[in-house]
């Protein structure tokens, strides 16, 4: 959609739900655009900030959008089953992950956009039984994001390779870019490693990313 930018309409790409809840909604653009495509039927917006949740409030009321808009701490904000999809975009994947844990059990459904730690993101997902439906690569701005969508089911089998990196799902054009700046950082970071735990977690990054490029 136009004036999402390529991060927020690869998100909004995996959204399909009743009622979503874009939490920490900054200025609300994602959740906003899932409702005026129909993605969404109901939309909860919530940020921690007051000035930032009224940008989203008046962007709604310009679409002539009734957003229910909460200014609250992340999942906080949300009674169980309330919402079909949570959506998160704009932080860390340490920041999500403590967002999630303040009520992961809450939606059974979520869209996740992490601009670094998408690993330690991945991991906290599979340990709770959640299943990456999702999980592609998005160049914005020379910056690099995991999108992310998560559904609640069996854990499955760990893939070294895919926490790492991702599955490519859906396929990323910029999927090939990607991996070459990973090879180049860890290169790099093996290169100026000082000790041994630092050279190994180098070397790991680096056979993951050469295992998905091979199975590119």
């Amino acid at each position: 959609m136009k004036g999402l930018g390529r991060r927020l309409s690869a998100a909004l790409a995996l959204i399909e739900c009743d009622t979503l809840a874009d939490v920490g909604c900054d200025h609300g653009k994602a959740g906003i655009a899932a409702i005026r495509t129909g993605r969404a039927k109901r939309l909860i917006l919530s940020d921690i900030s007051e000035k930032s949740l009224s940008k989203a409030r008046d962007l709604a009321s310009y679409f002539g959008i009734d957003a229910d808009c909460r200014v609250g701490d992340g999942m906080t904000v949300l009674a169980h089953g309330e919402a079909d999809c949570v959506l998160i975009a704009g932080m860390g994947g340490n920041e999500i992950v403590h967002i999630l844990d303040e009520g992961l059990a809450k939606c059974g459904s979520y869209v996740l956009v992490a601009h670094r730690d998408a690993p330690k993101l991945r991991k906290y997902l599979a340990e709770r039984g959640f299943t990456l439906t999702a999980d592609t690569v998005v160049r914005e701005r020379d910056k690099f994001y995991s999108v992310i969508a998560a559904e609640k089911g069996e854990p499955g089998k760990s893939d070294p390779v895919r926490e790492l990196l991702g599955s490519n799902v859906p396929r990323s054009d910029d999927w090939e870019a990607y991996l070459d700046y990973i090879f180049n950082k860890y290169s790099a970071i093996r290169a100026q490693a000082t000790d041994a735990p630092s050279r190994e977690k180098a070397e790991k990054v680096l056979r993951a990313a050469e295992a998905a490029k091979e199975r590119s």
